[in-house]
C-alpha cells in the first residue's frame, strides 16, 4: 500500500522501517495530494467561467474545500497506488461563447494546471535538496519535509496529469476526445459503460508479480512520468547551476 510505503521510508538515507521521517512523508503526501486535486478541479471551473459557463461556480466547485471535489473511489486509488481522479466538474457547454473552443480548453485546464504545478514544485525539490543540514536537528526535519513535499507534489501532479488525460470516462481525456468525436457512436458508448472496469483492470495488472513490470499503466505512467520529472529537474538544475 502506498501510505505504508511512505511510513516505512527515509528518503534521505534510503532506510526502510517505521521512523519519524515516515510521519513527515504522510503529512507531505496529504498536502501535495490536496494541492494537486483541488487546483486541478478549480482550473476546470475557472476556465469554464472564462468561457461563459458559471455552472461550476453555482455548484460550489471553485471552492478550496477538498470535500467538494473528492470522488471517493478516485481518492482511494490515490491513497493505495498514488494516482486517481476527482469528481468531474459540472459544465454546461451550451453556455460557452464558442462551444468547441470552450470544451477543448476546459478539458485541458486540469492537466495543464497539474503540469505547471509539477514544474514549479520541481524547483523546490532542487533548492531544498541542495541545502546541507545536520541530521536530527529542527532544520533537518524542516528541510526534509519541504524536500519530500516538493518531490511528492511533482510526482503526484505528473501522475495526475498523465492519468487524467487517458481517453476513459469520466477522465479529462474522454472529455477532450468527445470534442472531436460524436458521443453517440458505439465507441464512445462503450467507453462510458466500461471505462471503470478497464481502469480497474489496468490497476490490478500492476499488482500481479509476473506481469507488473510490463503492465500498461505502469509502463505508461512510469516511463512518461519519469521523462517529464527528469526534464523538469534538469531544467531547474541548469538554471540554478547545481548538480
Amino acid at each position: 500500500m502506498y501510505i505504508l510505503d511512505l511510513l516505512r521510508t527515509n528518503y534521505y538515507t534510503g532506510q526502510v522501517g517505521f521512523c519519524r521521517e515516515g510521519l513527515l512523508n504522510v503529512a507531505a503526501f496529504v498536502l501535495a495530494l490536496l494541492t494537486a486535486l483541488i487546483l486541478h478541479e478549480i482550473a476546470h471551473g475557472l476556465v469554464a467561467l472564462w468561457n461563459g459557463d458559471g455552472t461550476a461556480r453555482a455548484y460550489g466547485r471553485l471552492s478550496l474545500n477538498p470535500i467538494r471535489h473528492f470522488d471517493w473511489i478516485g481518492l482511494l486509488m490515490m491513497v493505495l497506488v498514488g494516482f486517481g481522479w476527482a469528481k468531474p466538474v459540472p459544465i454546461n457547454p451550451n453556455n460557452f461563447k464558442h462551444r468547441k473552443t470552450g470544451c477543448i480548453t476546459v478539458s485541458l485546464a486540469g492537466v495543464v494546471t497539474n503540469l505547471l504545478l509539477a514544474f514549479l514544485f520541481s524547483m523546490g525539490t532542487v533548492l531544498f535538496g541542495n541545502i546541507p543540514v545536520e541530521i536530527n536537528t529542527p532544520l533537518y526535519y524542516f528541510v526534509y519535509f519541504c524536500t519530500v513535499l516538493c518531490s511528492l507534489a511533482v510526482q503526484l501532479n505528473v501522475n495526475f496529469a498523465l492519468f487524467n488525460i487517458l481517453p476513459l470516462y469520466p477522465l479529462d481525456g474522454y472529455r477532450l476526445l468527445s470534442c472531436f468525436v460524436n458521443e453517440r457512436n458505439g465507441f464512445m458508448t462503450f467507453l462510458r459503460r466500461y471505462s471503470l472496469y478497464i481502469l480497474l483492470g489496468f490497476i490490478v495488472l500492476n499488482y500481479i508479480p509476473i506481469v507488473r513490470n510490463y503492465a500498461p499503466l505502469n509502463l505508461y505512467i512510469g516511463w512518461v512520468g519519469n521523462e517529464i520529472y527528469g526534464g523538469f529537474m534538469k531544467c531547474w538544475r541548469i538554471i540554478f547551476g547545481v548538480g
